[in-house]
């Protein structure tokens, strides 16, 4: 049993264990009390129980529920009204089986770093306090762990995920080695993650509803064209088409000869690619443009209230 312990701390690698700390998960001691007792033949004696001191970031405080906030940094933006449902019924049957991830905003506020889900399912099921576990953290290793305790669940889907990537490259200046080190993955992974983010707004929201997977994407990722990449993908969901059906069918857009119109639509894509870039550079921040025919629109990322404020100082100047 010691050594089956061992492992799995161990294979915790550099995952929520490790940067938590793996004497979070490990059982909490409550503080004995002194105690006093009267021996059978004599004066009274006192018994004082050995006190453990437990720190503040490893213990289990039942806190307020309002006194909770969301994450700021909280990577995840869909939450499973089926999958919420089905927690707040085990809550109400059961409690909270593993404590809240939180960090103190002030004395009386706290901001969740992992568990905003169970928070969420806590106050539908009408609890009044939570089991919390409080550690002290930056905003960088608050997104850190927020991202790694849903990766390690598989709750996030693909763009939530590679949007989490994005931000900590673009908030925290880290590359891509340094983001793949942090969440136990390899570069590789990272970068093909980052990549999803190419793909036209449409596909994207395709991707994230589960209408095309992953494999879909990274196909329509061959099209630099966003409108080709729509076309593609309604085409890909409508006659359900296997990626590689997908594959034969990006083959074939790519092969075929330009016309005038395909050649002037390939000159227009360059054009726009160029001003996304520049724009990207003057706004230090993800721009994306679509146009269409003299038509179209500007999608500007934003990861913080700061952010925002930043961008739209920039865009006033």
């Amino acid at each position: 049993m010691a050594e089956s312990k061992e492992t799995t701390k161990r294979s915790l690698g550099r995952g929520l264990g490790s940067l938590l700390g793996e004497d979070a998960f490990e059982n909490f001691k409550v503080t004995a009390p002194v105690t006093t007792s009267v021996s059978a033949n004599a004066e009274k004696t006192t018994i004082l129980t050995a006190q453990p001191t437990i720190p503040d970031t490893q213990r289990i405080w039942s806190l307020d529920i309002e006194k909770l906030t969301g994450n700021l940094y909280q990577p995840r933006k869909f939450f499973s009204p089926e999958k919420l449902q089905e927690l707040i019924s085990s809550i109400k049957e059961k409690g909270i089986l593993q404590p809240i991830v939180a960090r103190r905003i002030d004395s009386d506020h706290f901001e969740i770093i992992a568990g905003e889900r169970r928070w969420r399912a806590a106050q539908a099921a009408g609890l009044k306090k939570v089991p919390v576990i409080l550690k002290e953290v930056a905003d960088q290793e608050s997104l850190e762990l927020a991202l790694i305790e849903n990766l390690q669940r598989h709750d996030l889907n693909p763009i939530e995920e590679a949007e989490a990537y994005q931000q900590l490259a673009n908030e925290f200046s880290l590359n891509q080695q340094d983001i793949a080190q942090k969440v136990g993955k390899d570069r590789a992974t990272v970068a093909n993650s980052l990549r999803l983010l190419n793909l036209a707004p449409e596909v994207r929201q395709m991707l994230v509803s589960g209408e095309i997977t992953t494999g879909h994407a990274k196909v329509l990722l061959a099209l630099n064209d966003p409108v080709k990449q729509r076309a593609l993908a309604k085409k890909i969901t409508g006659e359900k088409l296997t990626v590689r059906a997908a594959e034969k069918l990006v083959q074939g857009a790519l092969k075929r000869p330009l016309n005038e119109g395909s050649f002037q639509m390939d000159v227009a894509g360059k054009l726009v690619k160029g001003l996304e870039d520049d724009l990207a550079k003057t706004l230090g921040t993800k721009v994306e443009i679509l146009y269409n025919k003299g038509k179209g629109s500007i999608d500007i990322r934003f990861y913080s209230d700061e952010d925002l404020t930043r961008i739209i100082e920039k865009i006033k100047k």
